[in-house]
């Protein structure tokens, strides 16, 4: 599916409000202040998608204009594509700038560019997106969580029983197997009520300091930390507000039936704790690539209580790439009483739910931004905070997780059912109550809506990439390389894969989606020249995916480079001093490659970006885990 269909046309995608949902009280709507946002005035035809998004996005919600962060900016490139330039140095700093890319697996590289300090990030946006290769460019913004003030006051655990939680129960308690990302600003993993249900990485190793699942992450065996780039997803170490995402975990999944403080709307579920906002707020990038996370590691429901009246195509992307892969995405509305809800929850795209928050009376509360598509209990709402405590919060914050909550009770019930049937489920089955599209959410007619909605074909399965490329060089063995294969509109499906050539070694042969799949190949006996083989992915006895592994066997350099004012040349890396440019792994795209560059830095995977921005000569070191390595020079003229 296409990005551009994504959004209805001839209106506002970031509206869903009309006279119906005017809110109760009457309040100001005053004029938002608008976000810088650059792309190219003439698109290439394979940044359709991406412009059509971009041109989608328009503020809406609270009246809190959204702060860009003072060190970066986000450069999306089309495929093939090199980064910017820089600016070019004599001596000072290092030779090669890195340019990150926060972009998933098998995606299009969406590079973090720094900025010099001081410098004005809309500005450096606006001058990014007029290269040749860059799709769109726009600041990093900083989105605080979702909650509003709570008075001390004690809260009962009246959320579930008006969303007749008792009632779907009788049904199911939850699984295990059903992944909940909570993107936020960290869970605490030793809350008694919640470490029975935290996630655990099944292709992750503890505390062996590798990347066992070559994800790109290591020892990623709970979730990540966005912000401090670590494994550690918990909050932070010290400071009262940092228990937000602890307190959604808890509504979402605290362990039931348990003998121990409350219970979730899922007594079962695997918790993926994603730290992605931090004592200031959550950056574009680092939510960005929490969402990526979720949607890469089988994640069925996303949670994402915070935003603001900031858009960000990146971020809109990643809630797009997750709606492609069949995850479901849970937004908090926003708590400024505005006539309609603040971004992401504003997007228009299928797999968001926009969620309001009402008290017990089932009235939409004062604090609630109006005209979300659903509403759920949030106010006084009681869940998990520090290890061994429970608090009472409000905010649309404490109302998405009982959303995300019901979703995860649906998916443990049917687990083959697509993101499409479980969200029409969940927003036909509501209770109308004013203020909103739909009404308040309810997990027992929900099921209901569920057990005639789902369907009974099998879906299509959908390949991160369609081809791995591996070099075979003499006394040199190819590095394993990876894929994800997910259910085209989600769900779980069984299937088998098998290779029609014996060099090619798969790390499984039968799994349900979503799974991660490490391919190898087997270079003995391999003619010189490209070797091509194909992986048939099979379900019901019908090809439902193909992969094509090429390999290429003979001498070669070990990179390849792409850019404006870059080559190889006899053996050596040519750089024009400010050049951007991409250097490629003959390896191919996989995790088990790092990039030493001349000041020591290390850049993972098998592509580098950068601005070569220091003239000199110094050389890149490109090795492995399994101890091999090259040395190529670099140039900088």
């Amino acid at each position: 599916m296409h990005d551009e269909r994504l959004f209805s046309a001839g209106r506002d995608p970031l509206r869903y409000i009309d006279a119906r949902f005017e809110p109760v009280d009457p309040i100001f709507d005053a004029d938002e202040p608008a976000l810088p946002f650059f792309r190219r005035r003439k698109p290439r035809s394979s940044a359709a998608a991406a412009a059509a998004i971009a041109a989608s996005l328009a503020c809406g919600g609270g009246s809190q204009p959204a702060v860009p962060a003072p060190d970066a900016i986000l450069v999306q490139l089309e495929r093939g594509a090199a980064p910017p330039a820089g600016t070019a140095r004599q001596d000072v700093g290092p030779p090669i700038v890195p340019l990150p890319s926060v972009s998933s697996d098998g995606e299009a590289p969406l590079l973090r560019v720094p900025i010099d300090p001081g410098a004005d990030p809309a500005a450096a946006a606006e001058q990014a997106a007029a290269n040749a290769g860059v799709v769109f460019a726009e600041p990093i913004y900083v989105y605080p969580p979702r909650r509003v003030p709570n008075d001390p006051r004690y809260g009962d655990l009246w959320g579930l029983e008006k969303i007749g939680a008792p009632a779907a129960w009788t049904r199911t308690t939850g699984e295990r197997r059903v992944v909940v990302a909570v993107v936020d600003d960290g869970v605490a993993l030793d809350h008694p009520d919640l470490a029975p249900n935290i996630w655990r990485n099944p292709s992750e190793l503890e505390s062996n300091r590798q990347d066992d699942d070559l994800d790109g992450y290591v020892n990623d065996v709970n979730g990540w930390d966005f912000v401090d780039d670590d494994s550690d997803p918990g909050p932070a170490a010290a400071g009262e507000e940092r228990w937000h995402g602890t307190h959604v975990a808890g509504t979402i999944g605290a362990a039931g039936d348990n003998r121990i403080g409350i219970a979730g709307v899922s007594w079962k579920v695997s918790l993926m704790a994603l730290r992605a906002i931090g004592r200031s707020g959550g950056r574009t990038d680092h939510l960005a690539r929490a969402i990526d996370f979720a949607t890469d590691h089988g994640a069925r429901v996303i949670n994402a209580s915070w935003g603001g009246n900031g858009t960000s195509q990146a971020i809109a992307n990643a809630i797009a790439r997750a709606n492609r892969k069949g995850v479901l995405f849970v937004a908090a509305a926003g708590n400024d009483s505005a006539p309609s809800p603040s971004f992401p929850a504003n997007l228009a795209l299928d797999n968001i739910i926009s969620v309001g928050a009402t008290g017990p009376d089932d009235r939409l509360a004062a604090f609630s931004d109006r005209g979300a598509m659903v509403a759920a209990p949030g106010v006084g709402i009681l869940s998990t905070t520090a290890p061994g405590r429970y608090e009472s919060y409000d905010g649309t914050s404490m109302a998405a997780p009982h959303v995300a909550g019901i979703a995860s009770l649906l998916w443990a019930s049917h687990p083959n059912a697509t993101v499409a049937q479980v969200r029409k489920a969940i927003l036909g089955s509501s209770i109308p109550v004013r203020g909103v599209q739909h009404g308040r959410v309810d997990a027992a007619r929900a099921l209901a809506a569920l057990d005639q909605e789902t369907a009974t074909d099998t879906a299509g399965l959908r390949l991160s990439r369609e081809e791995l490329s591996f070099a075979v060089r003499p006394g040199r063995f190819p590095r394993t390389q990876t894929i994800t294969v997910h259910t085209e509109g989600g769900g779980s499906t069984a299937f088998t894969a098998a290779a029609d050539a014996k060099w090619v070694l798969l790390s499984k042969t039968e799994a349900e989606t979503p799974v991660r799949l490490s391919v190898r190949i087997d270079p003995s006996g391999l003619a010189a020249g490209r070797n091509e083989a194909h992986v048939a992915f099979t379900v019901d006895g019908k090809t439902a995916a193909r992969l094509t592994i090429a390999a290429q066997v003979g001498s070669a350099p070990p990179l390849s480079v792409q850019g404006d004012g870059c080559e190889l040349r006899d053996g050596a890396v040519h750089a024009r001093a400010g050049a951007g440019c991409a250097l490629a792994s003959v390896d191919g795209d996989t995790a088990a490659v790092q990039w030493m560059l001349p000041d020591g830095a290390q850049v993972p995977g098998g592509r580098m970006y950068g601005q070569f921005v220091r003239r000199g000569e110094f050389q890149v070191v490109l090795s492995s885990d399994d101890g091999v390595t090259d040395a190529v020079p670099v140039v900088i003229e």
